[in-house]
């Protein structure tokens, strides 16, 4: 009898152990949740002019300081509730409750569903948009929303993936186009949560001919992934990145530092 009691807790300590190995992940919303969204992100921005005197005078004199220095906090707090399930689609309804956006304020709301594992926003209510505002933002919003995908997959610790993201930097006249390289590499499991180191890396996609250009920059993060929910519910990153380009008479160089916080709260709505 002790050798077979022996024996259970024997198989039942590695079943716990292989199962805390591995994890069936994937990300997105899920029919009757609440999601309550709380996001800090802290920027700083340097740009230094390299030119002669006379430009550097010149600039001086239009108020433009070198370097010029911006730090900016936004907060942002949001809800977003899901409906039940209807073939293949169920509602969003996301709510704005705390924004440091002047056109995002509070009380600013956006209607949608999810269909096939896609967001679709179909209307946005605000107290301060304009119409063309908020097709614009519509159209934003729902790019955004859809922009990351993850794999579904099952990962085991130790594990990473790859994702290849686009992104737009307007400097001066121009938009400078680049990727983010980001590689998820999921460290332990642990009380139904999967945590995950988060590694970036940017290189310049677009070129402008006669500007010389030259970007280095990357980003290192944890993540916080609810197993049973689907659903990151805690996302830290920090990045950095320094931009050179050459203009028509002077260059100039962007030193940017920012840090991104935000904790997701799920619940389950009672159905």
């Amino acid at each position: 009898m002790k050798r077979t009691f022996l024996l259970i807790i024997l198989l039942l300590a590695v079943t716990t152990s292989k199962s805390q190995e591995e994890i069936s992940f994937k990300v997105g919303y899920l029919p009757n949740h609440t999601y309550t969204l709380n996001q800090k992100q802290i920027s700083e921005n340097e740009v230094t002019y390299i030119a002669s005197e006379d430009i550097l005078q010149k600039l001086k004199e239009n108020g433009i300081e070198n370097p010029t220095i911006a730090k900016d906090t936004t907060i942002l707090k949001s809800r977003s509730k899901t409906g039940a399930l209807n073939g293949n689609e169920f509602p969003i309804a996301i709510a704005l409750l705390e924004s440091t956006n002047p056109t995002l304020v509070p009380g600013t709301n956006f209607y949608g569903k999810s269909i096939d594992e896609k967001t679709r926003i179909d209307s946005i209510s605000s107290s301060v948009l304009t119409i063309e505002q908020k097709n614009t933002l519509l159209n934003v919003m729902e790019s955004m929303m859809n922009q990351i995908k993850y794999p579904n997959r099952t990962l085991k610790v130790g594990e990473s993936f790859e994702q290849k993201n686009p992104m737009s930097l307007p400097i001066a006249n121009f938009t400078i186009e680049m990727e983010i390289n980001s590689i998820y590499t999921l460290k332990k499991v642990e009380n139904g949560f999967g945590h995950f180191d988060l590694d970036q890396t940017y290189r310049l996609t677009s070129e402008i001919e006669g500007h010389e250009m030259v970007l280095d920059g990357s980003g290192k993060g944890q993540i916080e992934y609810d197993i049973k929910n689907e659903f990151f519910s805690k996302f830290f990153l920090e990045t950095e990145m320094d931009f050179k380009m050459q203009l028509d008479v002077f260059s100039i160089d962007l030193q940017t530092k920012s840090v991104t916080d935000q904790v997701t709260e799920i619940q389950i709505v009672n159905q």
